[in-house]
């Protein structure tokens, strides 16, 4: 039995846990004399056991003089809300991949998926409630290669038995425990006892569904990155299919790839029948927000802001802007202060329940009720900083300053609200 594996021009980084999948991997890139160097990655998860794989693929490079690079990584503390253990294991593996890559040190990353990896993958995503991309499988980056993608688990276990590849085995894939393990262990003999090869079978599914996704990709409402998140225009007048891979791509946008399920796509289509300016959170501290006759997908930051005093050379970061208060001359319009009106006291900080604000000119009003005049989204006003002293408006930053402070011909000190995007 052999492993068939296109050599590649420049060196190649292996990712190598230790296991008879990689460990099959490297020894077939080997067997081409490929040039390459071995990643390893110990995830902190499994003890003195974890740094005894390393510890053997560390062994096994020096032993054949293969390059070998590792990171140590803890993803029991590191995950992110809403985050498994499994999934912040794998971000922190792609993390260092990806430093890899962009550095310059390899040109592609190897990784060692086969097909029976690929056949659980399509499982436990129909388990969860997926779409067609879920059906495509493990999907490809330019960067990334599977070259065992379309070989069995049997297939491997009989490559490392002809050529006497070493392997370490991880305890944690004999325990059902893991969803992963139950699908393998449990319900796959089952599978294929009754249906055959499974694996293959669900590889030309998984081909099926990219052709399929890729197209409706191409076709779907695409989204404009903005300082309050990503904003998708027209998003209920698209089909609910293409809403569904809009949202998606939003999501990828800001860079979460896993574990989001066809029910939370959903009810951001939901969102058609409801108010506007109507929240619904996601997996991973996002929220979806509709905004006229769209959406917006962002990072919740809550609040976040802590209120800080003012100053005549204050520098005030929130959401994505920066705000500078510098001395000056002239008129800025909306963004223009005499020094010399301000109440001691006053300090930075967002909206609250109860402001009011009286723009230049204009009339005494609940901050509220001046920014729905600005027409702006929740996000948007959530992520507003004002100047204040109690529940008095003196500057809405980026927008507008108050009439208690508007420069006259006798104003002798002038101060600027700049603002400057991140």
């Amino acid at each position: 039995m052999e492993l068939t594996v296109e050599k590649y021009d420049g060196k190649i980084g292996v990712a190598v846990s230790g296991g008879i999948d990689s460990m099959c991997l490297l020894h077939a890139y080997c067997s081409i004399n490929q040039d390459l160097t071995v990643i390893n990655v110990e995830h902190g998860i499994r003890g003195e056991n974890s740094l005894r794989d390393t510890d053997f693929v560390r062994a096994y490079c020096k032993l054949n003089n293969i390059p070998f690079l590792t990171r140590s990584v803890n993803a029991l503390s590191s995950a992110k809300p809403g985050e498994s253990t499994e999934t912040c294991a794998r971000r922190l593996r792609y993390e260092f991949f990806d430093e890899l890559l962009s550095s310059g040190t390899v040109k592609k990353i190897a990784l060692a998926h086969h097909a029976d990896d690929n056949a659980e993958t399509v499982l436990m995503r129909i388990f969860r409630g997926t779409g067609l991309r879920g059906l495509a499988g493990i999907g490809n980056r330019s960067d990334y290669i599977r070259p065992l993608i379309t070989y069995t688990r049997k297939q491997i276990e009989e490559y490392a038995e002809f050529h006497s590849v070493p392997f370490v085995t991880d305890e944690t894939n004999l325990s059902s425990d893991y969803t992963r393990n139950y699908i393998r262990n449990e319900l796959m003999p089952v599978i294929t006892a009754k249906f055959g090869d499974v694996p293959k079978a669900i590889i030309r599914l998984s081909e099926c569904a990219k052709e399929a996704d890729e197209y409706l990709t191409s076709v779907c409402p695409k989204f404009e990155r903005k300082s309050d998140g990503l904003h998708i225009k027209n998003f209920f007048g698209y089909p609910i299919i293409l809403q569904k891979y809009a949202i998606m791509n939003a999501i990828r946008g800001l860079g979460y790839l896993q574990d989001f399920e066809n029910r939370h796509v959903e009810s951001v289509c939901e969102l058609k029948s409801k108010p506007n300016n109507t929240v619904i959170n996601l997996p991973f501290n996002l929220v979806c927000v509709k905004y006229n006759d769209g959406v917006i997908v962002t990072e919740n930051n809550g609040s976040g802001f802590c209120p800080l005093p003012f100053s005549e050379d204050g520098v005030y970061s929130f959401s994505g802007i920066c705000y500078y208060v510098k001395k000056g001359e002239g008129m800025i319009k909306g963004a223009t202060l005499d020094e010399d009106k301000l109440p001691d006291g006053c300090v930075v900080r967002t909206r609250r329940d109860g402001d009011v604000f009286k723009r230049v000119n204009g009339k005494t009003k609940l901050l509220s009720d001046y920014l729905n005049g600005e027409k702006l989204s929740r996000i948007e006003k959530d992520s507003v900083l004002v100047l204040a002293k109690g529940n008095r408006i003196y500057a809405v930053f980026g927008l507008d300053t108050a009439d208690e402070v508007k420069i006259t011909e006798e104003t002798k000190n002038i101060l600027h609200i700049i603002r400057e995007y991140l």
